[in-house]
């Protein structure tokens, strides 16, 4: 299946949902970004299970029953902006025209994903750190990718025409997130400086040839 070389600059320009925040959510915004900060430091510094909630409410000095009202728990603080990403991801794909290809919707929409990724690296950097020292946080980090794939089927499904067998979509988008997932691992791990958007490219692409040589 040919997929169009343009089709994701198209939809970049297309995807924008900026709007001018009220005051209020920008305080929100900045208190939430106060608090990840200092949950992270002491994620580093005295491990994720040995910091409390307490820990980092002192840290910004503010009550846990504040913190409560920007976070549910730790492990919102720690995946939330991933959790983020991928529901952003989940709102570029149902703006493909209905038309495309799975593969080619599918392309665009994890490009995107990696291109929002490499926007905030030095903050996903940490966070992998900090959840591959756990093991149950680890897992975790695991099943926050893996969540949204249904998300993902159902949406090409119900989206584009070309997208009629539902087997076969949700394993087209396994292998997409598992390609994110292994590229995301070498970017952070080998603290790679490069380029993410380039890396998950040469996934895809040699996941492409094998089909081609299958």
């Amino acid at each position: 299946m040919e997929e169009k070389s343009k089709l994701n600059d198209t939809l970049s320009a297309q995807y924008d949902e900026s709007q001018p925040m009220s005051l209020r959510e920008r305080k929100k915004r900045l208190a939430q970004a106060t608090i990840e900060d200092a949950a992270l430091r002491l994620f580093q510094q005295q491990g994720y299970e040995q910091t409390s909630i307490q820990d980092i409410a002192d840290a910004v000095m503010m009550s846990s029953r504040t913190f409560f009202r920007y976070f549910a728990s730790k492990e919102e603080v720690l995946f939330g902006p991933m959790r983020a990403i991928l529901n952003d991801g989940l709102h570029f794909l149902e703006r493909v025209a209905p038309t495309e290809p799975p593969h080619a919707a599918l392309r665009a929409t994890f490009v995107y994903l990696a291109s929002l990724y490499q926007q905030q690296r030095a903050s996903f950097l940490i966070r992998y750190q900090v959840a591959m020292q756990t093991p149950s946080v680890a897992s975790i980090y695991l099943y926050a990718l893996m969540e949204t794939e249904p998300a993902m089927c159902e949406a090409l499904c119900s989206h584009l025409e070309a997208a009629t067998n539902r087997n076969e979509i949700r394993f087209l988008v396994a292998i997409y997130m598992t390609a994110l997932r292994v590229a995301l691992e070498e970017w952070l791990e080998n603290e790679v400086q490069g380029d993410l958007i380039s890396l998950l490219r040469e996934y895809l692409d040699s996941f492409s040839s094998l089909s081609h040589q299958a």
